[in-house]
């Protein structure tokens, strides 16, 4: 008999509305083997270093990294599996498969695996700091992968500080397309969720910049500012006519 496939699952958690579903579909996964690490409320930064070393310390007893954060939830029992396909060539190092996201309402890249030929070092940019995997051989995504897409959910049940800091964290990482697709989204729902993801990202100045994570004390002050929803949909008009004024 065949083994199965060993897969070390590493997720990041903060809180996240979705994190017990994200869980209980990762267990649900079927004809694989999985480690399921999870690194909970930690500074955005210090996480994912405490994630990669994680990876490096059980590279050696596993097969494939995926990388499924806590507001995602794989949406079949075989995801998983489908992912351990795509590694049967060799040179397939990497692969990055689209997810169905609420808040823009479109697929968005961001399911990612890696082979254990891939190392994992601390980025240089605290703001990116999932951009710290090398030696890549091939990375498979885009239309050689979309026969699996959506793989999940992402941002399935957002709370409104998880709302808030995903559209924070957007126009922190200057993702204008994708907030413009959040603005679409919103104009035609008038959801609070989305709502508050176009408040978070109309909150971020400059001096923003020294605090990314929930428990920033500008991010808190942020968030709580806008808890009047009159105020709040005022500020969120307010950002779409400055950054995308042909939807208004």
């Amino acid at each position: 008999m065949q083994d199965l496939p060993r897969i070390f699952v590493g997720t990041l958690a903060c809180g996240e509305a979705e994190f017990d579903e994200c869980c209980q579909a990762i267990q649900n996964q079927k004809n694989v083997l999985v480690t399921h690490h999870v690194i909970r409320d930690q500074p955005e930064y210090e996480a994912h270093n405490m994630l990669w070393q994680a990876w490096n310390d059980q590279k050696g007893s596993h097969d494939l990294f995926v990388k499924i954060d806590a507001d995602t939830v794989l949406m079949r029992d075989t995801a998983l599996a489908d992912i351990v396909a795509l590694f049967q060539n060799p040179d397939v190092t990497g692969a990055q498969i689209l997810m169905q996201d609420y808040f823009t309402d479109d697929l968005i890249a961001g399911l990612n695996a890696f082979s254990t030929a891939v190392v994992f070092r601390k980025s240089k940019r605290k703001l990116f700091a999932d951009h710290a995997d090398t030696g890549h051989k091939m990375v498979l995504k885009g239309d050689v992968v979309r026969h699996l897409a959506p793989i999940a959910w992402h941002g399935k049940n957002p709370t409104a500080r998880q709302a808030f800091h995903f559209g924070f964290h957007r126009q922190m990482k200057r993702q204008k397309q994708v907030l413009r697709r959040v603005a679409i989204a919103w104009l035609k729902h008038r959801d609070a969720a989305r709502g508050w993801a176009l408040a978070g990202a109309a909150s971020v100045k400059w001096w923003n910049f020294g605090g990314r994570g929930y428990a920033a004390k500008n991010f808190a002050k942020s968030f709580l500012s806008l808890e009047d929803t009159r105020l709040r949909e005022g500020a969120v008009l307010k950002f779409i006519h400055g950054q995308y004024g042909d939807l208004v």
